[in-house]
């Protein structure tokens, strides 16, 4: 595999928000800073910012502020820092919230372009605390100052042992780049990540975000994977293209909390954040090539894997065991996470065959256990893991050994053998699963030189390797192709004419749902074809009608108020002539009006009645951080309880449609299923392309109802929509 081409970062335009490269070196690698507020107390239990900063090793120049002046660790104290001798490259507040605006003050009149405010009690804390951050970021506007926070530990690079926490912490150098709304990514990250060489904690995000900063991560060469604990993004439209800019060049790992709705209250009073539904959060990493983590263990896992190997063929693997039973056991994992178990070469069978008895039969995976009892199993492990690296159809081989207590004297140490094999082949991953009471100290001594991973469980090894596989041969092609179809457009600034049509129609609409009718017109404009249908203020205008349009007819209730007519008798369908009509409306408004007295009513819709065809939902709801999301799925009366439904963000192409579209259980059916004939897929891409444009073009569309899109082999029809404006 060519990974030198695969990580050119030189060819990707970088997102035209990022933070600007000198303001970026300020906050992690300043060449001075100031600690404003900065406590005179010193020792264990201090929180003393400089004492922390002291004992990385920092090498740049400290300017200490404290009204108090004196002297603080040999350092002269300033009182103000409009007293300093020079403006610091960042300045840290490390004080209460009282003082923060008074120090804020000091930094803008001082000239500072970079702030780091630490301290809580801001938009996650009392109304007080939104007036300062809304006062303070006011000004930040005025002078041009960036502001990291506020709630936050700062900044730790460890490549140049500079530290703003302060909490001291042992942090092991790693490959890792870190993105997180909460201290314990910072100060537990040895435990949760395995290390970090650079870590930003944006906290509340009241300014710098994350997408101004992971653009800078992904160019860096010292970093091989980037995490992210979140809580929550402020736009999601943003942080989904510098996440798809970041996975082009390197693998992203997000670990996003708040899921439940026990932990979306507790996110919002950590940071302020709004956490959204997760389900556009879950959809949002996926259209962008991020790696979910499920746990602070998948987290672990990925940074290590990623760190250890550069790539892999492909999703074909091969497994030597001790256990049959573990065979069974991977093969099982496999399916889960999409991975393939390898067909074994000829060459490869015979090279088993040679060393197994003549009852065994081989194939993959390969229980080494009857061999070794007849040749040893060193010989007959090293053997085997030897044959299935040079097979040609094997892209990765999981290793699983046994790890047992001293007691247990029939253990056999193959770590050796493993790592040899490693070195002969570095194309080509090697995982391990080990089991026993050792399994910790075998660990260790599997991943020793750094070209193995190892785990404790068959599932967490699998999934590991999962992911490195779909990362360089999905997530990555995918966000390099993105890239270039999609970001840096905005679809308002050149509205077709249709779009211009539907923006008069809009802009003399009321908030609120429009009209059935003017519904209709809206989708027509944009190419998406509604029923055949007249509105009818009284019965005989709605019989007239039906006579234009022929029988048998569909009648609706209008009215601005009632949304689901159904469920309040202001539907009928299959109506045969013009006295059935008649008998039709007038059962519907003694119906409507017994259910919804307080509906407005403005008379009927008349519709053409047709049959045959599936009933599709296609949909919109306006997410409060991502914008338009589009809805696909099963339509009709039972939409609900079904749930057959898939989601995407716009905007849309072809191949991410089909993706969503083949995420239903309705899709199988569209492509003909029995004596069902298929539909016009093409067709249903084209209009969901088209819906996607209009949601896009239109910010003042809050929600978009279309059930049924009814799909037919030459043709697709709205049947029933409605469109919420706000």
């Amino acid at each position: 595999m060519d990974t030198k081409a695969k990580n050119d970062t030189k060819r990707i335009t970088p997102p035209h928000f990022m933070l600007p490269v000198e303001d970026y070196r300020k906050l992690t690698a300043p060449e001075s800073i100031a600690l404003l507020g900065v406590t005179r107390r010193t020792g264990k239990g201090s929180n003393n910012p400089l004492e922390v900063l002291l004992e990385w090793g920092y090498r740049g120049r400290i300017l200490p502020v404290n009204v108090a002046g004196g002297e603080i660790l040999g350092y002269p104290v300033y009182t103000s820092l409009l007293d300093a001798p020079e403006v610091p490259d960042l300045a840290v507040i490390c004080s209460p919230r009282n003082t923060v605006p008074e120090f804020f003050r000091q930094c803008a009149e001082k000239g500072v372009r970079i702030v780091i405010i630490v301290a809580q009690g801001f938009t996650d804390g009392d109304d007080d605390g939104v007036a300062m951050q809304e006062d303070f970021l006011k000004l930040a506007k005025e002078k041009g100052i960036r502001i990291l926070g506020p709630n936050t530990l700062g900044v730790v690079n460890n490549f140049n042992s500079f530290c703003t926490s302060f909490i001291g912490f042992i942090n092991p150098l790693a490959p890792v780049g870190v993105l997180c709304q909460s201290g314990i990514y910072v100060v537990g990250n040895a435990g949760l990540m395995g290390g970090t060489g650079l870590c930003i904690d944006p906290g509340n995000s009241a300014d710098v975000e994350y997408a101004e900063l992971i653009g800078h991560m992904a160019r860096d060469p010292r970093l091989s994977v980037i995490n992210i604990y979140m809580e929550g993004v402020t736009n999601g439209e943003k942080f989904m293209e510098a996440a798809r800019d970041a996975v082009a060049h390197k693998p992203v790992i997000t670990f996003k909390i708040g899921s439940s709705p026990a932990g979306a209250i507790a996110a919002g009073s950590h940071t302020g954040s709004m956490t959204g539904e997760d389900r556009v959060y879950d959809v949002a990493f996926r259209q962008c090539g991020i790696i979910r983590a499920e746990t602070t263990d998948d987290v672990m896992d990925f940074n290590k894997t990623f760190q250890t190997f550069p790539g892999i063929g492909g999703n074909r693997i091969g497994v030597v065991s001790i256990s049959g039973g573990a065979g069974i056991i991977a093969v099982d994992a496999f399916a889960r996470y999409g991975l393939q178990v390898a067909e074994l070469s000829e060459a490869t069978r015979k090279a088993i065959a040679d060393l197994s008895p003549d009852w065994f039969q081989v194939h993959n995976t390969i229980d080494v256990w009857p061999a070794a009892m007849k040749y040893g199993y060193p010989e007959v492990y090293r053997q085997t893991l030897s044959a299935l690296l040079r097979d040609p159809g094997v892209d990765a081989v999981i290793c699983v050994t046994g790890s047992f207590l001293e007691s247990e004297k029939d253990f056999i140490d193959v770590s050796g053998i493993i790592h040899e094999a490693a070195s002969e082949h570095p194309e080509k991953p090697i995982v391990g699963w080990t089991y026993g009471g050792r399994w910790q100290e075998y660990i260790a001594k599997l991943e020793k030189e750094k070209n193995v991973v190892a785990f404790s469980s068959l599932d967490r090894a699998v999934k590991s390797l999962a992911a490195l596989y779909h990362y360089h041969h999905i997530l990555q092609p995918r966000a390099e192709e993105s890239l270039s179809a999609f970001y840096g457009k905005n679809p308002c600034l050149s509205l077709p004419a249709a779009g211009k049509d539907a923006l008069e129609l809009i802009s003399h609409s009321p908030s609120g749902f429009m009209t059935q009718e003017d519904a209709f017109t809206l989708l027509e404009s944009y190419g998406i074809s509604g029923v055949r249908r007249e509105k009818s203020e009284n019965v005989d205008a709605a019989v007239a009608a039906a006579e234009r349009l022929g029988y048998p007819v569909v009648l609706k209730i209008s009215s601005p108020d009632i949304t689901h007519k159904s469920d309040v008798g202001g539907i009928r369908l299959n109506i045969p002539d013009a006295e059935a009509l008649r008998q039709a409306c007038a059962e519907m408004l003694a119906s409507v009006r017994e259910n919804c007295p307080a509906a407005r009513l403005t008379g009927f819709l008349v519709s053409e009645q047709i049959s045959g065809g599936m009933e599709i939902l296609l949909g919109c709801k306006r997410d409060s951080q991502f914008g338009p999301v589009i809805v696909f799925g099963t339509g009709g009366v039972f939409t609900e309880i079904y749930q057959d439904i898939a989601l995407r963000i716009p905007p849309l192409d072809s191949d991410e449609i089909l993706a969503m579209m083949d995420e239903t259980k309705i899709s199988r059916i569209l492509k003909g299923y029995r004596n069902v004939p298929a539909v016009d897929i093409p067709g249903i891409v084209k209009v969901i392309m088209s819906f996607s444009d209009l949601v896009m073009n239109h910010p003042s569309i809050q929600e978009v109802d279309i059930n049924p899109l009814l799909a037919q082999p030459d043709r697709l029809v709205v049947l029933d929509a409605r469109i919420l404006l706000g």
